[in-house]
């Protein structure tokens, strides 16, 4: 990568400890932000269910502030970054993701790793379900336990956007254009994918999403 650019990243400064290290030795001026806010949802679960799918550390956060699960109960989820989350939890996930950036690839994974268990999906209000809708509606029940807000700020123009959700880049649209001559990375094939709805060329999309696989790719930049 040259330097002197700007990178933008759609995630919270407090998440991106690598990145900042990177980015200061490459004298690249980072600018990160979340667009999105989290408002936690009352919620129940209505049936019984003998394994779990967290599809992020939030729907960890939330699920546990209310709820608690059975020694026996098959725990599934997207990745390693949420995987860290339910075992700082005390909890130890069974089957984890190993391409979060195609959750439909995960989903397939998790459901053949499941098998007839009846399985229960804590997610966003606003989930895309790419996982859960894999799963036939008598093999399982979602439940929206939290809903995510916009937070739209400027941002002043940067070389390189990385999107790191949907919800962010519709956030960021709000005040905010890409340039045309921006390189944009995708945060995953479901972000990929609507950038494209929206109009735009995504350059790069991460299979893993996760930093550890973007800090590499942004040499080649």
């Amino acid at each position: 990568m040259k330097k002197n650019k700007q990178l933008f990243i759609s995630k919270s400064i407090t998440e991106l400890d690598s990145l900042v290290l990177f980015c200061q030795h490459q004298n690249i001026s980072l600018l990160a932000h979340s667009f999105l806010q989290f408002e936690a949802l009352p919620f129940r679960v209505q049936y019984p269910f003998q394994a779990i799918f967290f599809g992020s550390p939030r729907a960890v956060d939330f699920f546990f502030k209310q709820e608690a699960l059975t020694e026996d109960c098959y725990i599934g989820c997207i990745g390693e970054i949420t995987a860290q989350s339910i075992i700082n939890r005390g909890y130890q996930p069974k089957f984890i993701g190993k391409n979060s950036g195609n959750p439909l690839e995960v989903g397939l994974e998790f459901k053949t790793q499941v098998g007839e268990k009846r399985v229960l999906f804590p997610q966003s209000i606003t989930s895309n379900r790419s996982i859960s809708s894999q799963f036939p509606e008598n093999q399982r029940e979602e439940i929206s336990i939290y809903k995510t807000q916009n937070n739209s700020i400027h941002i002043p123009k940067c070389a390189i956007y990385v999107f790191t959700s949907p919800s962010n880049v519709d956030g960021f649209l709000v005040e905010n254009k890409i340039p045309a001559n921006a390189e944009i990375i995708a945060w995953g094939k479901t972000t990929e994918k609507h950038l494209i709805s929206k109009g735009f060329q995504v350059n790069i999309t991460l299979k893993e999403a996760s930093i550890e696989e973007l800090i590499p790719i942004m040499f080649s930049i």
